[in-house]
């Protein structure tokens, strides 16, 4: 029995949360979930000595209250020299199909130092920052006579929006869908590099939500 994509959603956001916690564990941490931090409440709260993680996990669209909650924890949060805030997008699985090693690395590689910062993500900030690719999978891939492999998928960007600047800085975490349709070769040394982009398109309506 294949599990359809409505009720895989419907208890997303608790799976997510529950694997974060098994992952935050193995790394020994002491882990705690729908914890009060401050006036405000944290999906997950991970601890090891003086380290502590706050998550957030989105697995769909926001809305401006949850946007808003979301923003004043993050601000809170980065207030604690020794805290970290991290917003998590949880994506249901996707059958995955082909198997493009680094394929992650790439996109984020290319994204940073090989093209410019894309308007869906310019536009969400006065100071947007690409802090990487996650979860890329190949959809399709083709081989052309002159080696140059065509790969589509799909994948998550992760961002540091920052508003502002001085004392009234304000920088929150986010992540947002994206697929690509792009062109990878082989250097010299045999080692595949992404080689141009036919499309990255970014999917930030959530922000606007």
């Amino acid at each position: 029995m294949e599990i359809r994509q409505q009720y895989l959603q419907r208890y997303l956001h608790d799976i997510a949360i529950d694997q974060l916690v098994a992952d935050y564990q193995t790394k020994g941490y002491l882990v705690a979930k729908e914890e009060k931090i401050g006036n405000h409440k944290a999906d997950l709260v991970a601890r090891k000595g003086d380290e502590v993680i706050v998550v957030e996990v989105k697995t769909g669209r926001m809305t401006p209250k949850k946007r808003e909650q979301i923003v004043a924890l993050g601000d809170y949060v980065r207030s604690h020299d020794n805290y970290k805030f991290m917003v998590v997008v949880a994506l249901p699985p996707k059958r995955k199909k082909i198997d493009v090693p680094n394929i992650d690395h790439l996109l984020f590689d290319y994204l940073v130092h090989r093209a410019s910062m894309p308007d869906e993500l310019n536009r969400l900030s006065s100071n947007t920052r690409i802090t990487g690719v996650e979860e890329a999978t190949i959809d399709e891939l083709t081989v052309s006579e002159e080696n140059s492999i065509m790969a589509k998928g799909s994948g998550v960007v992760e961002v540091e929006l920052q508003h502002g600047s001085g004392n009234d800085k304000t920088t929150i975490t986010d992540a947002f869908p994206l697929t690509f349709d792009v062109v990878l070769k082989y250097n010299e040394h045999q080692e595949l590099f992404l080689a141009n982009a036919k499309s990255i398109e970014i999917d930030t309506a959530s922000f606007y939500e």
